[in-house]
């Protein structure tokens, strides 16, 4: 993991916003999402002493080699009032490619393949209990700006129904993408919207959708 990733999987661990770690670190709101987005912030040591405190980690860990298999743990100081339980936490698995909140990443197929990692999240993070189809995918792109950033995480339900409106991860044209559908109950019409006024938006109607536009699953949490 890079730093982004340690940062968001530590807060994510903790079930904390980003509002919430700026203001238990005493970092601007600013400066996290910076950190949480962008490469080579090159952080100073207080920035990254602040974030261990807040985050409840090690000093060290923002700097030490965490191997894939790691990743499902956040290491704790020993003298931490607070300890994780892993039996509080979901380990969703990562896909090794991105869905694009842009132009859309070509596909040879319709294959997701699991990269081995997972995303610790707290299961306080649910309302209930979700199925063991999920999956979580990283953004790639500006087009569902402000719902969604570059490097924000989706976390989905696999399944190919459309079940009402919300955000969904399709295969459109084949091409993977993050977008908001809405369904006009009149015409039955299928709105792909990109929430960026920057970025087209498409419709095609119900019935051909699986044909143009196909479901590989719905949103349930976004983290940003």
């Amino acid at each position: 993991m890079d730093l982004r990733e340690k940062i968001r999987t530590a807060r994510n661990v903790l079930g904390i916003t980003q509002g919430e770690l700026a203001k238990n670190s005493g970092i601007s709101i600013q400066n996290i999402k910076k950190l949480e987005t962008q490469v080579n912030t090159n952080p100073t040591n207080n920035t990254l002493q602040k974030l261990a405190i807040a985050l409840k980690v090690d000093s060290d860990y923002f700097v030490s080699q965490v191997s894939p298999n790691q990743e499902k743990s956040v290491s704790q100081p020993k003298n931490s009032s607070q300890t994780l339980n892993q039996d509080d936490f979901y380990f969703i698995p990562k896909l090794n490619i991105t869905a694009s909140a842009g132009g859309g990443n070509e596909l040879e197929g319709l294959e997701c393949y699991e990269s081995g990692q997972t995303l610790a999240i707290d299961k306080a993070f649910f309302k209930a209990i979700p199925s063991h189809n999920i999956k979580a995918i990283r953004v790639d792109g500006y087009s569902m700006i402000p719902l969604l950033f570059p490097d924000s995480w989706v976390i989905f339900e696999e399944g190919n129904e459309f079940k009402g409106d919300g955000l969904y991860i399709i295969n459109y044209a084949n091409q993977l993408m993050v977008k908001l559908l809405q369904l006009n109950p009149i015409t039955n019409i299928l709105e792909i919207i990109s929430t960026n006024k920057d970025y087209k938006s498409y419709e095609v109607s119900l019935s051909e959708s699986q044909e143009l536009c196909l479901i590989r699953g719905k949103v349930l949490r976004s983290i940003i």
